[in-house]
């Protein structure tokens, strides 16, 4: 197994089905988040959205009453934003959920929807005014003949009445967009005032979407375009899929920075109707330019061409040029036959996010071959705060969540807590401040990170998710 980065340790082990575990690992500084991820989702029953709180650890000789009081809340607030803590008496390092107040509105500030003027410091001699909103406008634009728009949008509800319990009220305007460009031009009049705009999907709409929102001051968010350049000089613009070289480009970074002393081998697979070479392309690029020279197989080639690209007393590190099920195949039953001959090399597999479709398929081969999938995103479809949000889902909706991978649904409610809390408690000094924010996603995280100065975001996220020998899983941060 693949040593981990000298800064990363782990957190937790959540025991799943299938006898797996999962466990989760990060590098120094992301411990808040991470557990706040972990911590029980009976807080979302209770209407109470972690997201917008703060977290307490519990020291030594805390109670109920004192972390009440050092907090400023009633011990009845408290408790209530902590139904799973039963106990009279709190756990040293167990964490709590401060319950945060509505802000009332402040007439003397002179703006509608703005809650507290807050000063943040933002370097030497400069002030921002951080504005807590107390009202959001917010607009909807997808193709709701499409189901996983429709599952999407019902996410991105349930998001907006979880962010209500935080005192803000929500004004949402939704639209069938539609895949046309008369369609969207009949929309247009009706941008007005937003504060934030989720979609459209079509490339064809979306300039013209992005013109009018740089003319109201409005946030565009992309949640599906992975296209290239199309709105980079668009400031306001977050695009919540990064396209693949770009998110690649990030992957190699991290690879090379943890595992760059094993002996790398890339698999050509010969697949004319391929369209995953930035990994490896880039993979060889970055490993080039640090004086390592990787090893280079032919998928159908025999056994002793596999033997040439492998070394026997190093970790191997093999990543295939091509994320599509029938390379894949090809390259596991290759590598089976190799280790019945040569059982003492150390393999593992470097692996796309579309692998995570063939989990049921393959999820034996993945823990044999130690494998790290490359991905802004993973569902854990056994995880009781999951469930619970299934459940939710169910019954405001009356219907099941769609079961695909990535889960629309969850990706529509993260999607949403991410900008309408963050909007709403870091107003006018979101652009600045979007990336201190707490998460606590099902299913996606948040990184978003201006392509250059003074133009468009896009959300460069990338974890490893390690299929372990042990027939563990680790999200690797």
């Amino acid at each position: 197994m693949l040593p981990l980065h000298k800064e990363e340790r782990k957190v937790k082990r959540v025991v799943c089905n299938y006898k797996l575990k999962v466990k989760y690992r990060l590098r120094k500084g992301l411990l808040p988040a991470i557990l706040c991820f972990l911590l029980s989702d009976a807080c979302f029953g209770q209407g109470v959205l972690s997201a917008l709180a703060e977290m307490h650890s519990v020291s030594k000789g805390d109670t109920w009453e004192s972390v009440a009081a050092e907090r400023g809340v009633s011990v009845e607030e408290l408790r209530a934003a902590n139904p799973d803590v039963k106990s009279d008496k709190l756990k040293k390092g167990s964490f709590l959920i401060i319950p945060t107040r509505p802000q009332p509105p402040q007439e003397e500030s002179g703006r509608d929807g703005q809650g507290e003027f807050i000063p943040v410091l933002d370097g030497p001699g400069s002030v921002l005014v951080r504005t807590m909103k107390t009202e959001l406008k917010v607009g909807v634009l997808l193709p709701f003949a499409e189901k996983k728009m429709v599952e999407f949008y019902r996410g991105l509800l349930m998001a907006a009445d979880s962010v209500r319990q935080s005192g803000v009220n929500l004004d949402i305007h939704a639209w069938d967009s539609g895949s046309s460009m008369s369609q969207i031009e009949s929309l247009l009049p009706q941008i007005s005032g937003f504060d934030v705009l989720f979609g459209p999907v079509s490339a064809t709409q979306m300039p013209a979407v992005a013109e009018a929102c740089r003319e109201q001051g409005t946030r565009l968010v992309l949640p599906f375009w992975s296209g290239q350049a199309l709105l980079d000089d668009y400031p306001l613009v977050y695009n919540a899929t990064a396209p693949g070289p770009v998110f690649y480009d990030a992957a190699v970074k991290k690879l090379v920075s943890y595992y760059g002393d094993k002996n790398f081998v890339i698999v050509h697979s010969g697949n004319t109707d391929n369209l995953d070479k930035s990994l490896s392309e880039k993979l060889s690029q970055v490993l080039s330019q640090r004086t390592i020279t990787p090893r280079f197989l032919e998928l159908e080639g025999d056994d002793f061409a596999y033997e040439s690209a492998f070394n026997q007393f190093r970790d191997n590190v093999i990543v295939l040029d091509d994320s599509s099920v029938r390379s894949l195949g090809i390259l596991l039953a290759r590598l089976k036959d190799f280790r019945k001959k040569h059982s003492e090399y150390r393999l593992s597999l470097i692996g796309y996010p579309e692998w995570q479709d063939e989990k049921e398929q393959f999820i034996d081969d993945f823990f044999s071959f130690d494998t790290y999938i490359i991905s802004s995103y993973y569902f854990n479809e056994y995880d009781e705060r999951t469930k619970l949000f299934q459940q939710n889902y169910e019954k405001s909706f009356h219907t099941s969540v769609v079961q695909s991978t990535p889960c629309y649904a969850t990706f529509g409610f993260d999607l949403g807590c991410y900008f309408l809390s963050g909007i709403r408690n870091l107003g006018d000094t979101f652009e600045q401040m979007q990336g201190g924010q707490p998460q606590v996603p099902y299913q996606y995280w948040f990184s978003f990170e201006r392509n250059a100065s003074g133009m468009s975001f896009t959300n460069k996220f990338v974890q490893f998710l390690h299929f372990t020998p042990e027939r563990m899983i680790e999200l690797i941060r």
